[in-house]
């Protein structure tokens, strides 16, 4: 069986910062809340030679979101349906007032062979 080599992942993570580009938040059970992309303040980090890439979203407790509770984030190749790619469960955060805002970091891992 062969190896990906150094070449190999970094031309998978170009893949993934090229078209892994909406970042889901849902509630603890599932529901969905809504899809986030750059054009709504989604921020994504990392290059081809980076081992992380960082999804960061910083949601206001706006109309969408108040009164609601947030403790999950999925990752998506597609704007509407598609299949999740990564799905990330954190501490509940509910949303009491439009004062409050969460800061959601989703981070994803690509190897390198060393």
């Amino acid at each position: 069986m062969a190896n990906i080599n150094i070449y190999g992942y970094q031309k998978i993570r170009e893949f993934v910062l090229a078209n892994w580009k909406y970042l889901e938040v849902r509630k603890p059970d599932g529901t969905v809340l809504k899809r986030f992309s750059t054009a709504d303040g989604l921020t994504i980090t990392g290059n081809g030679s980076t081992q992380e890439i960082e999804y960061k979203l910083v949601i206001t407790g706006d109309a969408t979101f108040q009164g609601q509770t947030v403790g999950k984030s999925v990752l998506f190749d597609v704007a509407t349906g598609g299949t999740a790619i990564a799905t990330e469960i954190f501490t509940s955060f509910e949303f009491s007032s439009e004062l409050d805002s969460l800061t959601i970091l989703h981070k994803l891992q690509v190897p390198q062979i060393v």
